[in-house]
């Protein structure tokens, strides 16, 4: 496994803990448009863009500002919607 599989595999870990799975669940995203069958909220969001960022920059040794940059792209194909 590469370092962006790798990363994706962790983030995605993280991602559906914080929406009460244990863990990732591939049987789930093999349902049609699963990522609107769980929601969170806009600071659960926010919170999550932190770590994301923060991983994203230790991980591919860049900064934030990058980090929040490539977090777009990830929540853009991958992340749950969130309650208004």
């Amino acid at each position: 496994m590469n370092k962006v599989d790798k990363f994706i595999a962790e983030v995605l870990e993280e991602m559906f803990k914080r929406v009460g799975f244990e863990g990732f669940d591939k049987e789930f995203t093999d349902q049609k448009e699963w990522y609107t069958k769980r929601s969170w909220t806009e600071a659960e969001c926010e919170d999550f863009k932190k770590w994301f960022s923060a991983k994203y920059a230790k991980a591919f040794r860049s900064n934030k500002k990058i980090g929040e940059k490539e977090w777009a792209w990830f929540n853009l194909m991958w992340g749950w919607k969130v309650n208004e």
